[in-house]
């Protein structure tokens, strides 16, 4: 069955209007999702329970074996949708059931991406165009938002260098001078030498960056604003906004070091802004780099950050009517070229909170 008809099932059963035939559909339905949940990569078993008992805790004055059992395949129908991405508004149905969804459209932004030369000249990449910086240092850029500086060789007396900058709801990739790849997050920006000079090959990161270095005698780092990322060649993720809390790598492939720590594949090192207290623990690496796969990927994370996120892709202004909402927390998976709607949507259907829209400003409420 597809989502929409498993929702309207569980809609006619919840109102005592299904058949004989289709109360036996949803109940083969729910067995065998009992039996396949555990096998869902994208819902850990924790996430079940916390889901199962949001719902729950919603029943008015309704108890019984029978109404459990109800809400138990309302949170099935709320895991499926999570693993296929998201739940949007279930059609119109479910304003009708409680839920207050988000009516108005806030749709990724649209910004230039733009590179600043070593001139000052700043040029923005809406096209494949060759552009030539000093001494004659060829850049190309071509309609796959890739930045090419393979052919800038190496003749410049001095460091020359570049900056791109990559605003809402963007993101670029950079193939530096001796070929290591750099993919651009929203609201990130890379300063960088063309070409490198000197003992190490350095580049300075605003935001957050998927590095794919290659490997080389030169040592190659990542400075930010909070740290330094030490590589020789490796595969890593580096997240340093001036608006968090904390700044963080992760490591897919090779050896890092960052503040006198080591980390290996499948680690990650936060640092925290506010203390200086450094931890490093194994994680789910595909978290951490769902967003160069299209993806919104949350696990238990604090819906202010979460907010913060889709700030920085949908180009919004977030407003809470109560500050203690920041601190709830979420998992969940939605992608990205969806209206902002459609997480929203989803965190209405699970958490105690709503969202009002205007424009492009959301306010965060208590339901």
């Amino acid at each position: 069955m597809s989502v929409n008809e498993i929702y309207d099932l569980l809609k006619k059963y919840r109102e005592n209007e299904c058949t004989p035939e289709e109360k036996e559909r949803i109940i083969r339905w729910y067995q065998q999702f009992e039996q396949e949940a555990e096998l869902l990569p994208e819902i850990p078993q924790r996430k079940l329970d916390q889901l199962w008992s949001s719902i729950e805790n919603r029943v008015n004055g309704r108890k019984g074996r029978r109404i459990g059992w109800i809400y138990r395949c309302a949170v099935a129908a709320v895991i499926l949708c999570l693993v296929a991405g998201g739940i949007a508004y279930y059609n119109q149905g479910a304003k009708k059931n409680g839920v207050e969804l988000v009516q108005q459209e806030i749709l990724p932004a649209k910004g230039v991406v733009v590179l600043q030369l070593s001139d000052g000249r700043q040029v923005p990449l809406t096209e494949a165009v060759t552009i030539r910086d000093r001494e004659g240092m060829i850049i190309k850029n071509d309609s796959t938002k890739v930045l090419d500086y393979t052919l800038a060789g190496d003749g410049a007396v001095q460091p020359v260098y570049n900056t791109i900058t990559v605003p809402a709801g963007g993101e670029y990739r950079v193939l530096l001078s001796d070929g290591s790849s750099v993919r651009l997050n929203s609201c990130s920006s890379l300063t960088y030498p063309v070409p490198f000079h000197g003992d190490v090959r350095e580049v300075k990161l605003k935001g957050e960056a998927f590095f794919d270095v290659v490997k080389g005698v030169k040592p190659f780092i990542v400075k930010t604003s909070s740290m330094d990322v030490r590589v020789l060649g490796t595969s890593f993720n580096v997240s340093d906004y001036e608006d968090d809390y904390q700044a963080q790598t992760t490591l897919l492939e090779g050896r890092v070091a960052v503040k006198e720590y080591e980390i290996t594949p499948g680690m990650m090192l936060a640092y925290s802004k506010r203390d200086g207290q450094v931890r490093t623990e194994e994680v789910d690496t595909d978290l951490y780099v769902s967003w160069m796969k299209g993806k919104f990927r949350f696990e238990d994370m604090r819906l202010e950050d979460i907010m913060t996120k889709l700030n920085r892709w949908y180009d919004c202004e977030v407003e809470y009517a109560d500050a203690s909402l920041c601190g709830l927390r979420f998992s969940g998976a939605a992608e990205k070229d969806r209206p902002a709607s459609y997480l929203l949507g989803m965190i209405e259907t699970v958490t105690d909170v709503k969202f009002k829209v205007s424009g492009k400003k959301i306010l965060v409420m208590n339901k």
